[in-house]
This record gives C-alpha cells, sequence and structure tokens, in this order.
C-alpha cells in the first residue's frame, strides 16, 4: 500500500479531472488550480439572453474501450446524450450528406457537464492563475497571480494546460518536458456565435467545410437538451485564423459575419466572437518524456496525444498510472 501524498493539478480542463480523479481515487490528496471561473476548458458553452452555444468542442466519440466506459457512466447520469445529426460536407461541389456510423455524443444539456461531473467532489480554486513553480525540500511550491506564493506545498504536480502555457512553468526545471511543451505547437481558431430568432432553412444540423475561411458548422441548438432558441457555431480555419489572430473581436465580427452570410445566405443580427488561442494541434511531438519521476513533474493534455476530448480524458489517465508506478516503486 502506497502512501498518501499530496498533488496538485494546474488547469480543470477535461485532462487535468480526468487526472485528478484517478489520483483521488487512489486515495491522495488533490487540489486543482484553474485560472478562469468554471471546469472543461474548451469543452464550454457560451450563454447570450435567451440564446446558448458550444463554441469550444463540439462532440466526443469513444473508439477506446476505457474511454467508452467512462462515456456510458456519463450517459448514465445524464451528463451526456447521443447526438443523432445530420451531417453535410461543402466544397467546389456544393453540399453533400455524410454517412457516418461514428456514435457522436455531446454533453447534456452542455458540452460543460462531462467536465463538471468529473469535477464533483474535487478541491478547485478558480480564478487562481499559476505564474512560476518552485521547488524547495523536495516539494512543491506555487505561487498565483492573484494571491502570491501559496501556503500549501505538494509533493507531485501536474500541469493539465496548453503546451505554450506549460513553457515558461517548467522552463526552470526540466530541460526534457520544456522541450516536449515547445515540439507541440497549437494553432488558435476563431469560433463565430449567431443567434436567430427563427430557425434558419438549412437542411442539416452540422457540416464539414472543405473551402472557404470556416471548417465547421452545426445548428448548436440541434443537440440534446439545449435551449429552444435557434444558435449556430462556425469555426474558422487554421489559416484564417492565424492571419487574423492580432484582431480584437470587434473587428472579427464583421468578417466572420460577412462569410457566415456568404456560406449559408443569413445575415446573422445577434453574434458573439470568441478566440480560442490553443485551439487545435498545428504540430504534435511524437516523442519525450511527459513525467520526470525525480521531481514528481508531469504534463498532460489533448495536445500529448490527440486534439480530441478522447485524447485529453486519455492524457490524464496515462499520466496518473504514471505517477502511480513511482508511488508504489518509493513507497517502504
Amino acid at each position: 500500500m502506497h502512501a498518501t501524498r499530496s498533488i496538485a493539478v494546474i488547469g480543470a480542463g477535461l485532462a487535468g479531472l480526468s487526472c485528478a480523479t484517478a489520483l483521488r481515487e487512489q486515495g491522495h490528496r488533490v487540489q486543482v488550480f484553474e485560472k478562469s471561473r468554471g471546469v472543461g476548458g474548451r469543452m464550454s458553452t457560451r450563454n447570450f439572453e435567451s440564446w446558448a452555444c458550444d463554441h469550444g468542442a463540439q462532440y466526443f466519440t469513444a473508439r477506446d474501450p476505457s474511454f467508452a466506459q467512462q462515456v456510458d457512466i456519463w450517459l448514465k447520469a445524464g451528463a451526456a446524450a447521443l447526438w443523432d445529426a445530420q451531417i453535410t460536407s461543402f466544397d467546389a461541389q456544393g453540399w453533400q450528406t455524410i454517412q457516418s456510423s461514428s456514435g457522436r455524443y455531446v454533453g447534456t444539456p452542455s458540452m460543460t457537464a462531462p467536465a463538471k461531473h468529473l469535477a464533483r467532489g474535487l478541491e478547485i480554486h478558480f480564478s487562481t492563475t499559476i505564474d512560476q513553480l518552485l521547488r524547495q525540500d523536495q516539494v512543491w511550491k506555487l505561487h498565483c497571480k492573484e494571491r502570491g506564493l501559496l501556503e500549501t506545498h505538494f509533493d507531485t504536480l501536474v500541469l493539465a494546460i496548453p503546451s505554450k502555457q506549460a513553457e515558461p512553468l517548467v522552463q526552470p526545471h526540466s530541460a526534457t518536458l520544456y522541450t516536449r511543451c515547445q515540439d507541440a505547437v497549437m494553432v488558435p481558431s476563431w469560433a463565430l456565435m449567431v443567434y436567430a430568432n427563427e430557425r434558419l432553412p438549412l437542411a442539416f444540423d452540422a457540416a464539414f467545410i472543405n473551402q472557404g475561411m470556416f471548417i465547421w458548422l452545426a445548428r448548436s441548438s440541434s443537440k440534446p437538451q439545449r435551449q429552444s432558441g435557434e444558435a449556430w457555431l462556425a469555426h474558422a480555419t487554421t489559416e484564417w485564423s492565424l492571419a487574423h489572430e492580432h484582431l480584437t473581436k470587434d473587428q472579427a465580427a464583421p468578417l466572420l459575419s460577412a462569410g457566415f452570410e456568404a456560406l449559408t445566405g443569413y445575415r446573422p443580427q445577434n453574434i458573439q466572437t470568441h478566440l480560442w488561442r490553443f485551439a487545435r494541434l498545428g504540430h504534435a511531438s511524437q516523442h519525450g518524456q511527459l513525467f520526470n519521476p525525480d521531481l514528481q513533474l508531469g504534463l498532460c493534455g489533448d495536445w500529448t496525444s490527440t486534439e480530441k476530448v478522447e485524447g485529453a480524458w486519455l492524457s490524464g489517465q496515462a499520466l496518473a498510472q504514471d505517477i502511480f508506478r513511482t508511488f508504489d516503486t518509493t513507497s517502504t
């Protein structure tokens, strides 16, 4: 039986919550630190008056048996449901229906629901931006932007944040982990949320766009247990987002709206925009360790495996297993 350890997890996205719950189930004392006001990361839903729109991750699939078991838990708990969507694609030949046997799941009543289900019972500190890691006497101490140096110290530290955000934190401590962060390049994506008073006359629920400024279009309100208002989401391509990453939301809004009108024929009236600065993997690192057992410092996130919800959850589980193994070898 291994000794109980004190563990800090930075980041309350799905990877961090997956790792934290696995560690807590082994009896360890786990605290999660999150810079925003809620859990879920890019599994996010934006509310606007009487509408709501999933503007980050759009759905998830379950191909790995262990993740399929987790999805089944969410389904039984009412935190997820199958999205029986009419899917099309758009390219130079126009709109074409896609036949797909892959089950697409969504959180219910919003995309944050699976993360909230994982977070139950976890000690999570919101609005806490960790900006420095200190290693003293074989323990970790954390410094946050809002309150300075935190009193609690930890045996093990998990960084479940985008690679670019992890870089400056790990650089003073591990050259190998720093290189791993540098190798994994994440790229941005502009999101356009459109709210309409009437149902748009589009004969599909979602579409993969293979031409123009967008890559994905979805009727967010078609997902199970959503609010009744008509809401659409459009994600811009990596190329367009990189070229316009410097714009403010107000500057990007008319460009995104014009693109939506050109694609659908509908001129948006009520919109919101959001720039996901670390939305997709531009280049994935295929080598290098994710955990330093001597430092008890590890990394997890969808950027360490695949840019999918499933990949994020699996990365958290994998890091927890690496940590377990070091605990087993050091226990007496």
